[in-house]
C-alpha cells in the first residue's frame, strides 16, 4: 500500500528542517508518542535506530526506527518495523517562498497477517492519521 499526503507551513524551509530534526522534537508533536529510546547512532544519521514508545487507546505500542536516508534540509527517509509488518515514510521539504515550505509524506507499507488484509481497507485511516501527524508538526514548527 502507498500514498502521499501533503501540508503547508508558513515558515522558511531552513526553519522548518530544523524543527523537524530537533532529537526530541517529535515528543511535542506526535500523539501519543510517551518515550524515544536511542538504540544506536546519532540521531536522524543514516543508520540511526531508535524505538518509539506510544500509547494508542491505553494499550503500549513499540515501533523501531531506522534512518534510510538524510539529505537535510530537502529529504528524510525512515524504516519503521511494528508487529504490523514494515513501513517506509519519505519526508519531503520543499521551499515554495521564502517564507512558506511543502511538507510531503510519501508512505509505502508491507503489512503482515491480518493486517495484509484489512490494511488496504483502512487505507483511508492510514492517511488521515499521516496528516494528522503533518497537521501537528505543522503547529509545531509554526510556534
Amino acid at each position: 500500500m502507498k500514498y502521499t499526503v501533503t501540508n503547508t507551513i508558513n515558515r522558511p524551509l531552513n526553519v522548518v528542517a530544523a524543527k523537524f530534526m530537533e532529537p526530541d522534537g517529535a515528543l511535542h508533536w506526535m500523539e501519543g508518542l510517551q518515550k524515544i529510546e536511542r538504540l544506536s547512532g546519532d540521531p536522524y544519521k543514516v543508520g540511526a535506530k531508535s524505538r518509539f514508545h506510544s500509547l494508542h487507546k491505553n494499550k503500549e505500542f513499540v515501533i523501531d526506527e531506522t534512518i534510510l536516508e538524510q539529505n537535510m534540509p530537502h529529504q528524510i527517509k525512515f524504516g519503521f518495523t511494528s508487529p504490523m509488518g514494515y513501513n517506509e515514510v519519505e519526508m519531503v521539504f520543499e521551499p515554495i517562498d521564502d517564507s512558506t515550505t511543502r511538507q510531503v509524506n510519501n508512505s509505502y507499507f508491507q503489512l503482515k497477517g491480518f493486517m495484509k488484509i484489512a490494511g488496504p481497507l483502512m487505507k483511508g485511516m492510514f492517511k488521515k492519521q499521516s496528516f494528522k501527524y503533518l497537521e501537528a508538526f505543522r503547529e509545531f514548527a509554526e510556534k
